[in-house]
């Protein structure tokens, strides 16, 4: 990774100058001021796809919910998904509570100590296992995320890509290599200087503690690297959504256990390529035996990390009918359909703040009213 004439005294400064400076200026977290390795891991837990700043008012809530991992394993799936409302990607949340209970069963409620113990959970993987190991343990592991890769590709004016996995192995093997003692502090400083001085675009170069040995700032690279390949565009899926009211009550499915909001509640959504409102339809019709004419009420646009949902969102009122005739013997009312089918639910609109909602469709409540 380094020149072998000057590495010694590079690793040196990034040893000593970044811990130094980690411990001076080093943002104030709630996470940090603990080393309760079930704070730690919720924190990493969030911290995968969230901005730190933006997660921790998540983090408050979700530990006064279920503070220690005894609670988490005791509530239902529908309560985590509920107390993690906001922050997207649920599988994270589902991977928690999944994870709870093997730590409760398995280990007596005591957070697996080794890092190829933790990675064994769901959720958890070599970057976030590597996190909880080293700062909950001390344990001398690497914890590699994209703030690290770019931190040490530029202290090494390495023009080797990062989003390619063997570079990924080649840093996170030197890493390993040149762990001081402060393992834990080592890394979250690696990350912290990512995330606050050596950001993406404009690094803060004249402020970073490492810059007297930083080789890309030397050879006046620093704009250019580190070198990655770009993501594929994100695919746009033209969809409809079918919002059913029947008795004052709006119609949620749950979704499959796979795929996007996996778990959540959902209005009922189909791939369309028309728009009219015939496919969402079509899909409703497999619970009811009579709808209405769709109305158009409004359109939407959800953005994820990969595709883009283009939803068409149409009303089927069913008020003016008789509710009991318009459905199937499997859903006559709401009270018998929560006994009957979880998977499904009615609810008044006052009440939809019980469900763990996701953001795509709790939004389209405003189109209601």
């Amino acid at each position: 990774m380094l020149d072998t004439k000057k590495s010694q005294l590079l690793i040196e400064i990034l040893q000593t100058d970044l811990l130094k400076w980690f411990e001076e200026s080093k943002r104030d977290l709630p996470f940090r001021r603990t080393r309760n390795p079930y704070f730690i891991w919720i924190s990493e837990i969030m911290a995968q796809q969230t901005q730190i700043d933006t997660l921790i008012p998540y983090y408050n809530r979700f530990i006064d919910n279920f503070p220690t991992v005894f609670s988490l394993a005791l509530a239902s799936i529908d309560e985590v998904i509920k107390a993690w409302e906001g922050l997207g990607y649920y599988s994270r949340a589902r991977n928690l509570h999944q994870a709870a209970r093997i730590i409760v069963t398995d280990y007596d409620g005591m957070m697996p100590a080794t890092f190829s113990e933790l990675i064994k959970l769901p959720g958890i993987g070599p970057y976030t296992g590597g996190a909880i190991a080293s700062i909950a343990f001390n344990q001398k592991v690497s914890a590699v995320d994209g703030n690290v890769l770019r931190v040490i590709s530029r202290y090494c004016n390495s023009c080797d890509d990062i989003g390619e996995a063997t570079t990924k192995k080649r840093i996170t093997r030197w890493i390993e290599s040149i762990l001081p003692d402060e393992v834990g502090a080592f890394n979250e400083g690696l990350m912290e200087l990512g995330a606050m001085i050596c950001t993406p675009k404009s690094p803060k170069c004249l402020s970073c503690p490492i810059r007297s040995g930083c080789q890309s700032n030397a050879a006046g690279t620093t704009g250019l690297i580190p070198i990655k390949t770009k993501k594929q565009k994100q695919r746009i899926k033209k969809m409809e959504v079918g919002i059913v009211k029947i008795n004052g009550q709006l119609f949620f499915v749950r979704r499959p256990d796979t795929g996007l909001l996996s778990g959540m509640w959902s209005f009922p959504i189909a791939e369309t390529a028309a728009g009219d409102g015939q496919d969402i339809k079509k899909k409703l019709e497999e619970n009811f035996s009579e709808l209405c004419k769709p109305i158009f009420i409004g359109t939407s646009r959800h953005v994820f990390s990969h595709i883009i949902w283009d939803m068409s969102v149409f009303i089927f009122d069913q008020d003016n009918r008789v509710c009991e005739s318009t459905l199937n013997p499997y859903y006559i009312s709401a009270q018998r359909e929560s006994r009957s089918n979880p998977q499904v639910t009615f609810k008044a609109l006052s009440q939809v703040d019980d469900l763990a909602l996701p953001i795509a469709f709790s939004k389209l409540l405003a189109l209601l009213t």
